[in-house]
């Protein structure tokens, strides 16, 4: 059911996956989560996974699959969705370079159709997801869906604080009404962290807090758990956001 928006941020994902995977290879990082986990899960969040040994899991929007990596290397089961094929075909090379059996799936993650309903123990999706979703209640339905009863959605997002500045280093200066949810337009470069302008469209949705919680409440799924975490500032923000909570970690059981 990807409707103009996703078919948008498709194209433009599509067209960055090569400067994305260009960055991914110099920071190595997708070379090592598989042996240590930590290095691409919060410690919160591994709380919850628990011991996935033989689990299903399917992670949502798993771009760069780093994740998907390190829950393969703790021995789950992993299904990969992406919405860009080419994430999707970088990841698989990935994987099998380093000898990681994971079941990779192009698919939108407001229409998981393809996948059976109650077929996974845990559903994770998070990092930067949900900002190029236009519709949160229905993504998260169909996260709940897929899930087995007692099934655990873990759902841990770069938080909606950290959305709305002008890009500053000095000061911090709205750019963006926090209830403003978008869709924002923004005219692209293939580069994802490229601030120049280009050719390409993208739109972003700016959820807030209540909507992820009202969004997970809908789904079927019980709020169990909530966090925030991190508090230093990356260089790509753009703006002095050290201080500020940098993810927001929510956990849904299904009912």
């Amino acid at each position: 059911m990807a409707d103009h928006f996703h078919e948008a941020n498709r194209r433009r994902w599509d067209a960055g996956s090569a400067s994305w995977a260009t960055r991914a290879d110099a920071r190595g990082t997708w070379k090592k989560c598989h042996l240590n986990p930590a290095l691409a899960l919060h410690s919160a969040e591994l709380k919850w996974l628990g011991d996935i040994a033989d689990k299903r899991v399917a992670v949502l929007g798993s771009g760069d699959n780093q994740v998907v990596f390190a829950l393969s290397g703790l021995g789950a089961k992993v299904t990969s969705v992406d919405i860009s094929e080419r994430q999707i075909e970088v990841a698989r090379g990935r994987a099998e370079a380093l000898g990681l059996k994971v079941e990779f799936v192009q698919a939108d993650v407001a229409d998981l159709s393809s996948l059976g309903g109650a077929t996974f123990d845990v559903v994770y999706t998070g990092g930067h997801v949900a900002v190029w979703v236009s519709d949160l209640r229905r993504y998260y339905e169909e996260a709940a869906r897929i899930l087995k009863p007692d099934g655990l959605l873990i759902v841990s997002e770069y938080h909606p604080f950290r959305r709305v500045w002008k890009h500053s280093a000095g000061s911090l200066e709205l750019g963006f009404n926090y209830f403003d949810r978008g869709p924002h337009r923004f005219e692209v470069a293939p580069d994802v962290l490229c601030a120049a302008p280009g050719e390409l469209e993208q739109f972003e949705f700016h959820w807030t807090v209540a909507d992820y919680i009202s969004a997970i409440l809908s789904s079927g799924c019980r709020l169990i758990h909530a966090e925030e975490f991190g508090d230093t500032g990356e260089w790509w923000e753009g703006a002095p956001v050290a201080g500020l909570p940098a993810s927001l970690l929510l956990v849904g059981r299904r009912c």
